[in-house]
């Protein structure tokens, strides 16, 4: 029995590490969306919309002859950047990155890199900023500050479209 003892503590901080993963998830939510004066509930529900709250996933997006367009989905952050910086990057293709989905036109804009953006605090603190810029922009409106997040564009059918599903998402998150 004794020479078990020293795994016991072992064991007591994996627990308590992964059995507060969703809290804690929820808990940087509402911390970026407070900083940033943003609803919590709504930068969730992007944020579930983007990767069904996915850490290491990379979208990409239109390519020529759609090279390796859609969702990629990795193990760790390390493949996933890998994966970024010697396919994607080489290629000038266009991605999304991480858990709120933050294409990488904003590296530039923002000074990140895009491993950066594979840590979930970076990741949903870009989407905050975007976000409130989105409000901004769209005074005040809900929906077209979505539709931007999703297109870039105030109003567009693809953007509405996403505006009301993100909405809908909104509504079950306490």
């Amino acid at each position: 029995m004794k020479k078990y003892l020293y795994i016991l503590p072992i064991i007591l901080l994996y627990m308590l590490l992964s059995g507060c993963s969703s809290h804690s998830l929820t808990y940087k939510f509402k911390s970026k969306a407070k900083h940033y004066g943003v609803n919590y509930r709504t930068l969730m529900a992007i944020c579930k919309k983007e990767s069904q709250f996915k850490s290491n996933v990379i979208n990409v997006n239109k390519s020529i002859f759609d090279i390796q367009k859609g969702p990629h989905y990795f193990d760790n952050w390390f493949t996933a950047n890998l994966y970024m910086d010697t396919v994607l990057d080489p290629l000038g293709l266009n991605y999304d990155i991480g858990i709120c989905q933050i294409n990488s036109q904003h590296l530039d804009k923002f000074n990140i890199d895009n491993e950066d953006l594979l840590d979930d605090n970076i990741n949903i603190e870009m989407a905050a900023k975007i976000y409130l810029y989105n409000v901004r922009q769209c005074k005040g409106r809900v929906k077209c500050a979505l539709c931007m997040y999703n297109t870039g564009k105030k109003k567009s059918k693809i953007g509405l479209a996403y505006a009301n599903h993100v909405l809908r998402i909104r509504k079950t998150i306490k």
